[in-house]
């Protein structure tokens, strides 16, 4: 599993995946870099068929996971029949296949200790 930073805000503590220019609970302007670590929980998801002719795939799926500490992510999910509350590895991978490019983000899998299926990630 891949070591992901997030952002603390210095004035109260919030997580949050990426650094915004104040913080949506204290307003504070200030932040510093942490570890997003551990297993994910999936608290939501989204099959995206309405893509730019410049992808590749037919769809993508996308999803909001939660950390222990709360904090949230959205990301590629890359499960074939994803279930609400399911655990969650995080990874850094492909999440938009252009023609001649690729562009790397927040991947998630399915825990390595669940099972999977032969065809989850092969889009």
């Amino acid at each position: 599993m891949a070591e992901i930073s997030g952002f603390i805000c210095k004035g109260c503590g919030r997580k949050s995946y990426v650094q915004h220019a104040q913080c949506w609970v204290c307003k504070g302007t200030t932040f510093e870099t942490a570890a997003l670590k551990g297993r994910t929980k999936l608290l939501t998801f989204t099959r995206v068929h309405m893509l730019s002719l410049a992808y590749t795939e037919r769809f993508i799926t996308l999803g909001v996971v939660e950390f222990v500490d709360g904090c949230r992510a959205l990301g590629r999910l890359l499960v074939d029949e994803p279930e609400i509350g399911m655990e969650l590895d995080i990874e850094i991978g492909v999440v938009r296949q252009l023609e001649h490019e690729e562009k790397k983000g927040l991947c998630f899998r399915r825990a390595a200790s669940g099972q999977r299926t032969s065809k989850e990630g092969r889009r």
